[in-house]
């Protein structure tokens, strides 16, 4: 059974925001597992709220890839977002995350990111997926 996770691609400039996961050491989009009876973008969105304290407006879905992480089977659903007016990210998984950054598209390679990510990154980079 393949796992469901969702989560929202929110850009400042040039830069796109990751959480930096304390245990893996690595940086990854805010997002997490769609639970039952929700739907990727609801998860997407919920996930945002619990793990930066603030709300988004979801502006389309980026697409969605399957592939496999420590031998599961999972999907990720990408949601390009925007932060509602006024509101700044706060960590609200300080256990789990030692911060968050905006971290410049070209230079994504430089940083150690999630399994999840480093798919999004290579979309990214082979066109398949456009961010404007």
């Amino acid at each position: 059974m393949k796992k469901k996770l969702a989560g929202c691609v929110i850009l400042q400039g040039n830069s796109i925001l990751l959480l930096h996961r304390v245990s893996k050491d690595e940086y990854e989009l805010p997002g997490g597992k769609v639970d039952e009876g929700e739907t990727p973008q609801e998860t997407a969105v919920r996930e945002l709220k619990e793990e930066l304290q603030c709300d988004v407006k979801i502006l389309r879905e980026l697409g969605a890839k399957d592939f496999q992480d420590n031998g599961i089977s999972r999907t990720y659903y990408w949601f390009l977002a925007q932060i509602q007016d006024g509101q700044e990210p706060q960590l609200g998984e300080p256990k789990k995350f030692s911060h968050y950054e905006y971290i410049p598209l070209d230079e994504l390679e430089k940083y150690r990111l999630s399994a999840n990510m480093q798919n999004l990154a290579e979309e990214i980079r082979q066109k398949r997926i456009s961010l404007d």
